[in-house]
């Protein structure tokens, strides 16, 4: 597939600005910013503009295993860093903003896109609905806890203090 070089250069520009660094000058370095700055690139490039591993590898001289381990690496560094997170979420706004970067779609590809986005949003729904099940248990729990903590604080003196936590982690473990 052959890909406009002027777009290519244009995400670059975008992710040189937003970071600070140069991409195409210094495509050895092994800093955080610049691995970043690589992995985010070689993502627009897949997903956005659907190029291939050994075509996205030639824009920065690198190999389709560098590519692919970078594009594995990207969710764990917005995952764990929130100014990465951050900077990803500037790019994306500022390269998705440019109307020419739209890539033309078949109706079929719609269609396919739309039902994995209808399904993604259903798994998103079920997690959300766990996750406020856990969140009513511990609430629930730290309400136990508060009760027993009142009831034993007006009864109990220091020395027993022992068997207060044993009870009230026992309360939590919910045995």
């Amino acid at each position: 597939m052959n890909h406009d070089n002027k777009t290519i250069n244009n995400i670059i520009s975008i992710i040189d600005e937003e970071l600070s660094v140069n991409l195409k000058k210094n495509t050895k370095k092994r800093t955080r910013i610049y691995v970043f700055g690589r992995a985010l690139l070689y993502n627009i490039l897949r997903k956005h503009l659907k190029m291939t591993l050994e075509d996205i590898a030639k824009v920065l001289n690198k190999n389709h295993a560098t590519v692919l381990h970078s594009l594995k690496q990207l969710p764990f560094l917005l995952k764990f860093d929130s100014t990465l997170a951050h900077k990803h979420n500037n790019v994306m706004y500022f390269w998705l903003g440019n109307v020419n970067n739209s890539v033309e779609l078949s109706d079929e590809e719609l269609k396919t896109r739309i039902k994995l986005l209808i399904n993604e949003n259903k798994m998103l729904n079920l997690k959300v609905e766990g996750l406020n099940t856990e969140l009513s248990n511990y609430k629930g729990k730290y309400h136990k806890y508060l009760e027993v903590s009142q009831e034993w604080g007006f009864r109990v003196g220091n020395d027993r203090f022992d068997e207060f936590k044993k009870k009230v982690n026992t309360l939590l473990n919910g045995m």
